[in-house]
């Protein structure tokens, strides 16, 4: 499938879906832009490979993905992010995860917060 048609695909599922209950998709946070930037920054081998997994086991592989994605289109890039506040770790379910990244070329990181 190509970059466009992924698009297209994702664009006309999201439009069909919208508003239906879903624990994985936060409605009003999905827009068409961020799904169009998503796949323009994020390479085809790298959802695939996401979505293979989370479809795998979907029961245990909902849980423990990262916070955050950044996305950096003036760099072409883009990055999941972990947040971890004082006393909080890693939970098993996010080293998982985060080694699974690490295996597929996914960039990821750990991000450790403090009170100022």
């Amino acid at each position: 499938m190509s970059e466009s048609n992924l698009l297209d695909t994702l664009l006309a599922t999201c439009n069909g879906k919208q508003g239906i209950s879903n624990r994985l998709v936060i409605w009003p946070a999905l827009s068409p832009e961020l799904i169009a930037l998503a796949v323009s920054l994020i390479p085809m081998a790298q959802l695939c490979a996401m979505f293979q997994r989370l479809m795998f086991d979907i029961a245990h592989n909902r849980t423990g993905f990262p916070d955050l994605i950044l996305f950096d289109p003036e760099n072409n890039r883009y990055q999941w992010l972990e947040v971890k506040g004082p006393g909080d770790r890693l939970q098993e379910n996010q080293k998982l995860w985060l080694a699974f990244f690490q295996e597929n070329g996914i960039p990821a990181e750990v991000v450790y917060v403090g009170w100022v």
